[in-house]
């Protein structure tokens, strides 16, 4: 707004000037040969009253953009001196040490205890026996034939080789535990023809048996048996076909042993 009033009154001041000047130069001029016939020239007038402003001008375009400088950096400046080393810290002053308290007062000495005598060494005993585990084992023989009378009767033997302990009895034919533990039990039985059936015999239980069953000639059979017996325990063989030949000749065909495996 300030600048459109400062263009409209610069103007106003040009057009004045300019017709101001004008006048002054035409009453200067000489006068032309006709001049005797006009009249002589009036007084100067009064400046005129300056015009109305003119309305300001359309803005020009916009100039294009100028190009970007270049940025230089300038190079570092060299590296300072080292600064000098400052006074050293002023030491503090050391506290003043605590006073000391009074010592407390000693206890009264404990009571000391009495001292034992060491007993006598005594004397060294002898020494002892290798413990043995107890034994018992048997085995026996039949010399000759024998032919069972009912179905649950006991084979009887009549030689005995071995009886550790005493357990066999040979007439009847039945060991009787004294020994609790494992036993093992083996037998044979020969036989002619059709032989009986013979079982190894655990109190009343059969345990297993032996049979043969083909005709003709002489054979043998045998079986085993491992038995966990307590005290008492009776074992034995059982003919159990009244009337069948069990078979033997001096060559001892028929036997039946017995041995104690581990003391239970």
């Amino acid at each position: 707004m300030m600048r459109g009033i400062c263009i409209l009154v610069l103007g106003l001041f040009l057009f004045w000037n300019k017709a101001t000047t004008n006048a002054q130069t035409d009453s200067q001029q000489p006068l032309s040969c006709n001049s005797c016939c006009q009249g002589p020239a009036g007084s100067q007038g009064t400046p005129g009253i300056p015009g109305v402003p003119g309305t300001n001008g359309i803005p020009g375009n916009v100039g294009p953009r100028g190009e970007r400088g270049e940025s230089i950096t300038g190079e570092a400046g060299p590296r300072g001196e080292k600064g000098d080393t400052g006074n050293p810290a002023l030491k503090g002053e050391s506290g003043m040490a605590g006073v000391r308290g009074p010592p407390g007062k000693v206890g009264p000495a404990g009571i000391a205890g009495t001292v034992g005598l060491s007993g006598t060494s005594g004397v060294k005993g002898q020494k002892g026996e290798m413990g043995r585990s107890r034994l018992s084992a048997f085995s026996a023989v039949r010399r000759t034939s024998f032919t069972p009378s009912s179905n649950s009767e006991a084979l009887p033997f009549e030689q005995v080789h071995t009886n550790v302990g005493g357990d066999f009895v040979a007439s009847s034919g039945r060991f009787t535990c004294d020994i609790p533990g494992i036993y093992l039990f083996t037998y044979s039985i020969a036989t002619r023809s059709h032989g009986p059936r013979v079982h190894l015999m655990k109190n009343a239980e059969s345990i297993n048996s032996v049979h043969r069953s083909v005709e003709g000639g002489t054979d043998i059979v045998s079986n085993t048996g491992v038995l966990q017996l307590a005290t008492g325990d009776v074992v034995w063989l059982k003919c159990s076909t009244p009337g069948q030949l069990v078979y033997t000749t001096a060559s001892l065909y028929t036997t039946f042993s017995g041995v104690i495996l581990h003391e239970i």
